[in-house]
């Protein structure tokens, strides 16, 4: 009995353990079981293992590389790419610089972002790293591929379709070349609406300095990407252009081959391949009298079906051949040729040079019959080959543009040199994915747009930072950002301040492939709107194809003149094409998730909606979002019933016409039933359910409810989402500049106390102690909490900056929900004060109740830091258990909006993440509650003053 000794680590903790295992699932189970703390599971992350012979790690999936000796401890390790940097609070991505980087230390392994290990090496005299969770000194961290590969780039790949550059070998006909030119149209599409996004974001702010040098870079990389799919979508066309220009198609051609081989000389049709070929072959290689009367005399059925002529001639490679539209079946014809061709003109070649120069050779008549058919055949071949090489030259040049765009698509993005810090340089392990470089400019160009916007609507924020970053020798004071804030959000609603009507509302199309979202995309755009452009970029459209990633187009609508003129921003999501596993319907979930709007519209045509009511019922309890339905092709129903009503009142009332007014009253009559059975199978109310046919442009159709949807959208765009994405939105950029620019700093800082608290414990009794109350002090200072001690205050009578501040408005904070003492006098004794005002009948203007949370439970700060005593975040990247808090924290991008307040952002604050038991653990703990404090603060500031600003607003309108 074969024992294996384990020893599995999870971050700083391990378990060693000895037991017999025949299942590798067993032992994994074991592990995940051993390390639950962590809330990981097979889904969420991997099991690895360190080879010492390649220096990288390797998946965990075979007990064969476990020793056998009973004695030697193997070391495992769970891995994943965890919620957030353990500096600066900032979301893992596949941008450069928010790329996870592990400690190299293998008891280790926290993760940071490039950004927090470029800053904290630069500042480093031997430009080593230290460790703030294992506390060693060593080189800067890694990236390891192998997470990147399954927990980042992966779930993009499925989301852009990436595996759809990977099929050349079947895009050689015409249907499927046009579908590649298609899926190329939508990529080339993707990006330019992207581009054209940012460049209208920038056209909104003053300052140029935002106009950096990378947005110049992102942009002129999608200009060059732009190009070269706009070159490769030309070279396509003419080579479908040339392919359609010839007389015949390839599988016409391949049959008419194998026809002339089988029955072109045969008396009869066979069904053996090449029949004719045989016979010819066996009638040109007769030499003596006696076989030549045989020939003449023997049945020719015989000499087809003979297995040594068969064999012989290799009539069966035909019969084994795959036929189809490729390089290597085309390549595979032309040897067919080649070889049958040969033998051909050498046997004709010889009765001619021995039988036909003999004028009285008693059978010439019928070497002259042959010799004329292997011309023929001859001629045929030739033919045959030039239109087959004609196909095959077409099929090098799609090949090549096909190789050149795969590598186009997959070269190395930008400026990416963070691969020098790879720790996988195996080539197994550093495969690049499909798409790769356009999955990349995507998402910059969309992270890029997302900074620029947020600049453009925190201005005063955008300029307190850019000061900070003028004057590196002052540190950043948390009042000045809520000063900062506050002033935006005061300006904001100043009716004068034209950049919020430009907030757009967000409306995301969602559903099944091919259920016509690009279509109703595209012609909403136009209705009612204000533009005059004829050339808009259009979201592609396919049948069996869908969007890649998501598109979004931006539109001014204005129902009338009277009414005031909106943007509503058209988000056209990747339709979905299974989602029969949880896996799958999670991911499709996280795209949607992503798309962050303000209403998502489901579209659908059949009888089963289970998986479109479990997205909204998903959408309405974890996004706090409206959804509405459309039914859409419904005139292909309608025509049907409409139709059979009509012949059956004929078939009744034959003696009775009926009037146009009548078929009018049918037609609505039906409309309704069909109506009623869509809002009986999603199950909502009827204002929330809207029909619409299949060509909204053609008259001869009814309009249906595309004309009423249109409608409806313009008015929910233009009042009360806007303050709740403000809402959202501000305490984003709260949460940034507080895991950046405050606690990374005071991060950084931090071996200062370690050395002041070493020196105090050797002088003085309790030094170490002196130290950490002095130390948190001074990190209450260099935030900005307090302005002085708090002695200084009582003594003078004096209220620091920030406290004024926030006094300023009735945050109504629950206890539970703040982890520091700094913040007491925000805390009330019982708290259930609901902090928006508008109306709650209204769908896009959700109550939220911020510290109603019952005494009795403590707060999902304090749950997650006493669930895990180690200090790991409890969400992971993959499959989330706290999903919105993840998408939230530190993204400039999709996550904007999910992880709205209180729960979602204290749930990625990775809580007392140290594990050392010296007074730097406390300072380190100490800092994550008072950050975590200030998200929270944060949050109910942000409340507070919208809500201040609506109810003067309704005062000042009672009293006019």
């Amino acid at each position: 009995m074969v024992y294996f000794r384990i020893r599995a680590h999870c971050l700083a903790q391990q378990c060693e353990w000895k037991k017999e295992y025949n299942d590798i699932i067993d032992l994994k189970k074991d592990i995940i079981d051993h390390f639950q703390i962590y809330t990981i599971d097979n889904e969420s992350s991997i099991i690895v293992y360190y080879d010492e012979k390649e220096k990288c790690d390797r998946i965990f999936d075979n007990l064969d590389v476990l020793p056998t000796d009973n004695t030697t401890v193997f070391d495992i390790y769970v891995k994943r790419i965890w919620t957030c940097c353990a500096v600066c609070f900032g979301s893992f991505d596949i941008i450069p610089g928010c790329l996870p980087l592990e400690c190299i230390e293998k008891s280790c392994h926290v993760q940071y972002c490039v950004n927090c290990v470029n800053i904290i090496c630069d500042l480093s005299t031997n430009r080593k790293f230290t460790c703030i969770f294992c506390k060693k000194t060593n080189d800067r961290p890694q990236r390891n591929i192998l997470l990147e590969n399954i927990f980042l780039w992966k779930p993009y790949t499925n989301r852009y379709s990436a595996h759809s550059t990977e099929c050349i070998e079947t895009i050689f006909n015409g249907p499927n070349l046009s579908g590649v030119i298609h899926r190329i149209e939508n990529r080339r599409t993707h990006i330019k609406v992207l581009q054209t996004t940012l460049k209208r974001r920038l056209s909104t702010i003053v300052d140029q300095d935002s106009y950096s040098d990378e947005t110049k870079s992102y942009l002129g990389t999608a200009d060059h990407l732009i190009d070269k799919l706009e070159s490769f979508i030309t070279q396509l066309r003419t080579c479908e252009r040339n392919i359609r220009s010839q007389a015949i198609t390839f599988r016409a051609l391949t049959n008419n081959y194998r026809t002339l081989l089988r029955d072109s000389i045969c008396e009869k049709p066979s069904k053996q391949e090449a029949a004719s070929f045989i016979l010819l072959c066996a009638k040109l290689c007769v030499a003596d009298y006696d076989t030549i009367e045989r020939m003449i005399s023997i049945d020719e059925q015989s000499i087809i079906t003979d297995s040594n002529y068969i064999s012989m001639y290799a009539a069966n490679k035909l019969k084994d051949m795959i036929f189809k539209e490729s390089i290597t079946c085309v390549n595979d014809i032309l040897e067919d040729i080649g070889y049958r061709r040969r033998i051909i003109e050498g046997k004709q070649q010889q009765i001619a040079e021995f039988y036909l120069n003999i004028s009285c050779h008693p059978f010439r008549f019928f070497y002259t019959v042959q010799h004329d058919n292997a011309t023929k055949m001859l001629s045929s071949f030739e033919e045959f080959e030039r239109k087959f090489i004609c196909f095959r030259d077409i099929y090098y040049r799609i090949d090549s543009i096909m190789q050149e765009y795969r590598d186009e698509l997959m070269k190395k993005p930008l400026n990416d040199t963070s691969n020098e810090y790879s720790s996988l340089p195996t080539t197994e392990q550093m495969a690049t994915f499909q798409c790769s470089r356009l999955i990349l400019v995507s998402e910059l160009l969309r992270s890029e747009t997302d900074r620029i916007e947020m600049e453009a609507l925190f201005p005063r924020i955008t300029e307190t930072v850019k000061q900070w970053k003028q004057t590196q020798d002052h540190d950043p004071k948390i009042y000045d950002l809520f000063y900062a804030l506050e002033q935006d959000l005061l300006l904001l609603n100043d009716p004068n301040y034209s950049l919020l009507n430009l907030i757009p509302f967000r409306v995301g199309f969602i559903g099944n492939i091919s259920v016509g979202k690009s279509s109703l995309v595209n012609y909403l755009r136009t209705e009612n709107s204000i533009s005059t452009l004829t050339n808009r970029t259009l979201s592609p459209i396919g049948v069996g194809q869908s969007t890649v990633g998501s598109l979004q187009f931006d539109e001014q609508h204005q129902y009338s003149n009277t009414q005031p003129i909106v943007t509503i921003r058209y988000v056209d999501i990747e339709g979905y094409t299974a989602c029969n596993t949880p896996v799958q319907a999670a991911s499709y979930f996280e795209q949607i998730q992503k798309a962050d709007c303000d209403l998502y519209i489901i579209l659908f045509t059949g009888q089963q909606v289970s998986f479109e009511r479990e997205l909204e019922n998903k959408i309405r309890e974890r996004l706090n979002r409206p959804c509405w339905y459309v039914r859409s092709k419904i005139d292909e129903e309608f025509k049907e019933q409409f139709k059979e009503q009509v012949t059956r009142r004929k078939i009744d009332y034959h003696d009775i016409e009926f009037d146009e007014h009548e078929e009018n009253e049918l037609a609505e009559q039906i409309i309704e039933m069909i109506r009623e059975k869509t809002i009986e199978i999603c199950q909502t109310s009827r204002d929330n359910v809207f029909l619409v046919n299949s060509l909204y442009s053609n008259s001869k159709t009814h309009p249906f409810d595309i004309h009423l949807l249109s409608e409806r959208l313009i008015y929910p765009a233009q009042q009360p989402y806007v303050k709740e994405r403000i809402k959202r939105t501000a305490v984003m950029v709260c949460t940034r500049i507080i895991g950046i620019y405050f606690r990374r700093r005071c991060i950084i800082s931090f071996i200062n106390h370690a050395l002041r608290a070493g020196i105090g414990a050797m002088v003085l009794p309790w030094g170490d102690q002196l130290a950490l109350v002095h130390t948190r002090f001074g990190i209450r200072l260099a935030l900005g909490v307090q302005d002085r001690s708090y002695l200084y205050n009582r003594v003078l009578n004096k209220v620091d900056a920030f406290t004024s501040l926030l006094v300023k408005y009735q945050l109504n904070i629950n206890p539970d929900d703040l982890q520091s003492d700094e913040f007491n006098y925000l805390k009330i004794d019982n708290s259930s004060i609901l902090v928006n005002t508008h109306d709650p009948q209204n769908e896009y203007s959700k109550t939220m109740s911020l510290g109603s949370e019952s005494k009795t439970d403590s707060s999902i700060v304090k749950k997650i830091s006493s669930a895990i005593p180690a200090g790991v975040v409890a969400s992971g990247l993959v499959v989330k258990r706290i999903a919105a808090a993840t998408l939230a924290v530190g993204s400039f991008g999709y996550g904007i909006s999910v992880g709205f307040f209180g729960l979602g952002f204290a749930a990625s604050i990775p809580i007392g993440l140290w594990a050392m038991k010296t007074s730097d653990q406390e300072m380190r703990n100490y800092l994550d509650k008072l950050c975590a404090d200030l998200l929270i603060i944060s949050e109910h500031f942000v409340v507070a003053i919208i809500n201040q600003q609506e109810a003067a607003a309704e005062n000042e309108s009672f009293r006019a």
